[in-house]
């Protein structure tokens, strides 16, 4: 082929291109409106969710605030009652054996109520430790561990301080970590921090008791829905957080 015939047929090859390109072109900017309306949808959708899970959140808190008034005043009924007299006798006990450990001088105060959590290397799920471990391990098992024999339908026992942090958990969720972050969420619970809604509130509630209602992650996206039923652990008139119990439905 001569240079004449390459030169002329690389021209018609660019023609094509360039005819090619205006045509993406012109679908790109046909399509650009339906992008920024499916984008506009999607703003529309999630603060609809948002919308919703709030109204949710409320009519939760409501109920909740109703228990909390009804209880004490004898309208629940006789199987909550029970579960309610027994998380704030548990809770006393926890209450009273701290007390007892920092007057014996097993502990400080300070270090009772430390929230300087070191991060554990390593660990997925994230667990920490902090200065008051080896009280909670000595003390907390030989209370949390009965409060599962009590009532059927009880699937956990735990303390945790303001901030969520659970440090003993119970044996069956005190397991040691291995590669699987879905395994470790739903077996290695101890000295993990639970600052979500309803961790929060259990650890920072100073009434008599919290029931709530939540859904609890069992790891690799599985949920359970239970109720959280909490009472106030208080060492020498400071609250130091709550004791949990998870109820099964």
């Amino acid at each position: 082929m001569s240079i004449e015939s390459q030169v002329s047929q690389t021209q018609k090859s660019t023609v094509q291109i360039q005819g090619q390109v205006m045509t993406a072109d012109k679908a790109i900017k046909r399509f650009v409106p339906s992008l920024t309306q499916i984008d506009k949808s999607i703003h529309i959708i999630t603060e609809g969710v948002q919308s919703t899970a709030k109204r949710v959140d409320t009519l939760i808190d409501q109920s909740e605030t109703i228990v909390q008034i009804v209880v004490p005043m004898g309208g629940g009924d006789v199987d909550q009652t029970k579960l309610i007299d027994h998380i704030k006798d548990l809770a006393g006990q926890i209450s009273a054996e701290f007390e007892a450990a920092v007057d014996s001088g097993w502990i400080t105060m300070d270090d009772l109520f430390d929230t300087h959590y070191v991060p554990v290397p390593e660990t997925n799920p994230q667990q920490h430790t902090a200065k008051f471990n080896r009280l909670t391990d000595r003390i907390l098992p030989s209370i949390q561990e009965p409060a599962l024999e009590f009532d059927g339908r009880i699937v956990f026992c735990a303390a945790v301080d303001r901030n969520g942090y659970l440090p003993t958990h119970n044996v069956k969720f005190s397991k040691r970590q291995g590669p699987d972050p879905a395994w470790n969420s739903a077996n290695c619970r101890s000295r993990r921090i639970f600052n979500d809604r309803v961790g929060l509130r259990a650890g920072l509630n100073e009434e008599p008791f919290l029931l709530q209602v939540y859904r609890r992650e069992m790891g690799g996206g599985k949920f359970v829905m239970m109720h959280d039923l909490s009472a106030p652990i208080t060492v020498r008139g400071r609250h130091w957080g709550g004791l949990r119990m998870g109820i099964g439905f």
